[in-house]
């Protein structure tokens, strides 16, 4: 007879987790250097003087931290924020690099930093690595192994020199949340192959069976995703396979849980699905949902969601405000101009808002008032439209346009 496992959710484990022997995302510097990790977030046992342990970043000032007395056991370490595949460190000693530095050190990691959640980077044999520098100069140091931590703690054990100074960066990538799920191969950002990432072992993004997978499964995705209701759950790998394992199988969602990991599945590793048929779904946009149309990434025709549909702005009134709330709306920095007169091309459907009056501080257009009881008067001759500003440093910019 063949028995079933229900999963009720996949937590983050309070164990120290490792990926293997690379990580699930691009490493690079995570914030020493550029100060994307605060001060408050590097702390050390002890301290010299005014060698404080906010001076360890890599190649800033002369000296870096250095302990108050110097004998094996003291460290210094980094709170990451949140859990990332650590992938080694970039070590520095001081200005000049012929003394006082670091010989050797080793690793510790924890998700907690409680006192019994630390753990040595070890090597297959159970034992704590010592990692060797020659000097001073700054040299990269990868970890043969990747661990998953918030963490990291650098012990060193041996310096040339009566005592040594220390600057770093540490080196990785943030992975996904446990749990978080995305949409993949769709025809918009609201449909696709639902892919959700856990901390398991092997630690990676896996594929859901599409065996029982209804709406009120989908509407749980659509939920998390921050999206408006779903309004297919589909059933027959129509966003493809992709090369992922599956990972959960007969998913049985309420349609009131908020992810959907919360939801009661059987484990793949009990019961395997035919990949063939992997889930996907359909959301609808959320309501004032905005998108810019018929231009480039960073400009077009303003679109809003309501009522089921996309509708355009009337110009009338429609000014460097409102469109500084639209761009911001979208991850850009600020509006450049306020676009009349069907500039980027007429639309389709009903005007949805008239005679728009943002201060400009609103976070979303939906904020800012408009003639709301009147029917709109406007034709898609009037329809508005907006340029923003693209930086290179935009994380979010363009993601509205179509």
């Amino acid at each position: 007879m063949l028995r079933l496992r229900l999963c009720s959710s996949h937590p983050v484990s309070g164990d120290n987790e490792h990926l293997g022997t690379s990580a699930p995302c691009i490493s690079g510097p995570l914030g020493m250097q550029n100060r994307a990790i605060p001060d408050s977030s590097i702390t050390a046992s002890s301290t010299y003087s005014s060698y404080y342990p906010r001076n360890a970043r890599l190649n800033i000032g002369n000296y870096g931290w250095r302990p108050r007395y110097t004998y094996v056991g003291h460290w210094i370490q980094v709170d990451l924020g949140k859990p990332t595949a650590v992938t080694g460190l970039t070590m520095q000693g001081r200005y000049y690099a012929t003394s006082y530095y670091v010989r050797a050190f080793s690793v510790q990691h924890s998700l907690t930093a409680d006192s019994n959640d630390w753990q040595s980077l070890s090597n297959d044999g159970g034992q704590a690595i010592t990692f060797s520098l020659s000097n001073g100069a700054a040299k990269n140091v990868t970890f043969p192994m990747v661990p998953i931590a918030r963490f990291i703690r650098i012990l060193p054990s041996l310096w040339y020199g009566s005592c040594y100074n220390l600057r770093f960066e540490v080196l990785g990538c943030q992975v996904p949340d446990d749990g978080s799920i995305k949409l993949v191969d769709g025809d918009d950002e609201r449909s696709g192959r639902v892919e959700i990432y856990h901390h398991g072992e092997g630690a990676s993004w896996g594929t859901v069976c599409a065996s029982d997978w209804d709406i009120n499964d989908a509407d749980v995705v659509c939920r998390q995703l921050d999206l408006g209701a779903a309004v297919q759950a589909n059933k027959a790998s129509e966003y493809g396979t992709g090369d992922l394992p599956v990972v959960m199988n007969k998913v049985a969602c309420e349609g009131t849980e908020s992810r959907l990991a919360d939801c009661p599945f059987v484990c793949t590793a009990y019961q395997q699905c035919n990949n063939s048929d992997v889930a996907g779904v359909v959301c609808l946009p959320k309501l004032n949902t905005i998108r810019l149309v018929g231009g480039s990434n960073c400009s077009g025709r303003v679109e809003i969601y309501r009522n089921e549909t996309w509708g355009t702005i009337c110009d009338n009134k429609w000014d460097i405000d409102d469109a500084t709330v639209v761009c911001r709306e979208l991850g850009f920095s600020e509006a450049e101009e306020a676009k009349m007169g069907a500039y980027f091309g007429q639309g389709s459907g009903p005007v949805h808002m008239e005679g728009v009056a943002c201060e400009g501080s609103e976070e979303a257009l939906g904020d800012c008032p408009s003639q709301c009881w009147e029917e709109s008067t406007c034709g898609h001759a009037q329809d508005a439209g907006v340029v923003c500003r693209y930086d290179d440093d935009n994380i979010l910019g363009g993601i509205g346009a179509q």
